[in-house]
């Protein structure tokens, strides 16, 4: 089953820049898969694109799914989408969006490291700043070399060389750590964990046991006017509402024209306003 209303559908035509997709939430009570694609609207906001019901992983299941979305969005791919590490999603999105820039999630990558390094006693030391380091190296490192560098430095340190799990996060690191894209357009919306937690969250509300299918779609439809009555809110709070400035120069004052209050307040943060 695959679905796109008429809102996602045109929310798509303005925002196929970025996609998450994500197929590792709860079945339903017909142990089916649902699998949303999220995209990420001018307010910086989560919305619904299209979802899909399936019934297992494999990757005719997954080339179905993409060819149609494909048909219901007009044959417009995204110029990147983020996914789990699931082989079979690798190959269908190859086959069906050749050109679109593929990326692992980072924030379902970082939520299994304390399952995998929990054995490890120096890791858990009470005086152990493995944790701090290693968000620094992840999020922080603006070059490959530096990554790399860090990275090694930290695991040779704990002891964590030998690590199967870890080797395999390093040899695919260019398809998750930020300093390896840093020069895809948009990427930045998607290298904080915040957008995979609030995805997550949002449709927590709804699928957080095994539905059936009159359950959830009751459910997800008071979900998504929420999500669409809160987009509408911030447009309006961006139309009849001006920000605060902190400076007197032009490029401030014209970046608090042209961006959504949202975007804005990324640009202050950011560029030479702060």
């Amino acid at each position: 089953v695959f679905w796109a209303d008429a809102v996602s559908r045109k929310n798509y035509s303005h925002f196929c820049d970025v996609i998450s997709f994500d197929s590792t939430y709860s079945t339903n009570q017909y142990n089916m898969i649902f699998a949303p694609f999220t995209g990420v609207n001018h307010h910086l906001q989560n919305i619904f694109i299209a979802g899909a019901f399936f019934a297992n992983e494999k990757i005719e299941s997954y080339e179905w799914l993409f060819k149609t979305f494909l048909v219901a969005m007009g044959g417009v791919a995204p110029r990147l989408i983020i996914t789990d590490e699931a082989a079979s999603i690798r190959a269908a999105i190859a086959k069906n969006f050749p050109d679109t820039v593929h990326r692992l999630c980072m924030w379902h990558i970082m939520e299994k490291f304390p399952e995998k390094v929990g054995g490890y006693s120096s890791v858990n030391d009470e005086n152990s700043d493995f944790w701090p380091r290693l968000n620094a190296c992840v999020w922080g490192s603006e070059t490959g070399e530096e990554f790399e560098s860090d990275w090694n430095s930290l695991m040779s340190e704990y002891g964590l060389d030998g690590n199967e799990w870890i080797q395999n996060r390093y040899r695919i690191r260019e398809e998750w750590i930020p300093a390896y894209y840093m020069d895809v357009p948009l990427a930045g919306v998607l290298r904080t964990t915040s957008r995979s937690e609030s995805a997550n969250g949002f449709f927590s509300h709804f699928i957080h046991r095994k539905l059936s299918f009159v359950e959830f779609w009751l459910r997800f439809e008071t979900a998504l006017e929420w999500q669409r009555q809160e987009e509408l809110k911030a447009d309006n709070k961006s139309i009849h509402s001006a920000p605060q400035l902190k400076t007197s120069w032009p490029m401030e004052k014209q970046g608090s024209v042209l961006y959504t209050h949202e975007v804005f307040l990324s640009f202050q943060k950011r560029g030479c306003c702060c």
